[in-house]
């Protein structure tokens, strides 16, 4: 496959970027596009979009894989997360990828994994220029979710507050105490191997409360009838299985739920052949090359 290491603006900021893509390509031709997002305060030479770009480019797809702003080298506040502006990050790579010579303008899709799912979910709901998307492991209901990681009431009083200590220390200076990533959201020990070192550790606490509010259940209604894929880890200790099935339910024609047991949250990065069949058949029923 050939390699480009690229960068766009979102929002004024610049983005940094990684298109690759299969090495046949003829003068003149254009294949379908995949823009691949990371998870929560990822960046884009993760395991799981490693993957999916080498992975697509074998498939015949040009592939953008990008660090949303204030993550890897991308440039904005580092730790800020918020739903809104990665959705914005995400709708400013669509003219990126359309400028291309080598992409077939009408045949652009999403991909997204964890947060990016749900990122990939509201984005593609809101610009008809994406014709498919595929959403591993996101969430439909933000409440739900964090009650899922903070799974006791100890834990959840303890998040609680420092929800609500925060935004009162927001009111009275203007500025958003920080807190550590696996405070916001907890990871098992045995998978974070995966949260490698370019990954972010230290956000704003304003990222708890916004992803707290994310509901990309309200909006994934609007992708059908644009074909939608949602799979997820059936045993997922990281985002609940259920995170998937609640946008399943509100989704309209042409979503399709698999559900995974005996692989994790990680799984796009991990080797699994099962997932790669299970894509790849998806792939050539509703987006073929």
């Amino acid at each position: 496959m050939f390699q480009e290491t690229i960068s766009f603006v979102s929002d004024g900021l610049k983005l940094a970027g990684v298109v690759t893509g299969p090495d046949d390509l003829k003068p003149g031709e254009r294949r379908p596009g995949v823009i691949i997002m990371h998870g929560f305060g990822g960046h884009k030479d993760g395991p799981q979009q490693r993957w999916s770009s080498k992975q697509f480019a074998e498939w015949g797809y040009v592939c953008l894989r990008f660090d949303f702003r204030g993550c890897g080298e991308s440039e904005g506040a580092k730790g800020l997360v918020k739903p809104d502006i990665q959705i914005a990050d995400a709708l400013n790579a669509i003219p990126v990828m359309l400028a291309r010579a080598d992409v077939d303008p009408d045949r652009l899709m999403y991909l997204g994994t964890s947060y990016g799912a749900s990122v990939a979910v509201c984005a593609a709901a809101r610009d008809p220029r994406i014709k498919a998307v595929i959403a591993q492991g996101g969430w439909g209901i933000g409440e739900n979710m964090f009650r899922y990681l903070h799974n006791t009431p100890e834990k959840w009083a303890r998040y609680t507050k420092m929800l609500e200590d925060s935004q009162r220390h927001f009111a009275a200076t203007g500025t958003w105490p920080r807190a550590h990533r696996y405070d916001i959201v907890p990871i098992p020990e045995h998978l974070r191997g995966n949260i490698d070192g370019p990954s972010a550790f230290d956000f704003s606490v304003e990222t708890a409360v916004e992803f707290r509010a994310f509901n990309p259940e309200t909006e994934v209604a609007r992708v059908a009838p644009r074909p939608l894929m949602l799979i997820h880890a059936a045993e997922d200790l990281v985002v609940p299985a259920e995170g998937s099935s609640e946008l399943f339910r509100k989704a309209g024609k042409n979503a399709e739920l698999f559900q995974l047991s005996g692989v994790d949250h990680f799984m796009f990065g991990e080797g699994e052949t099962r997932v790669h069949h299970i894509v790849q058949d998806w792939l050539e029923r509703y987006f073929p090359v």
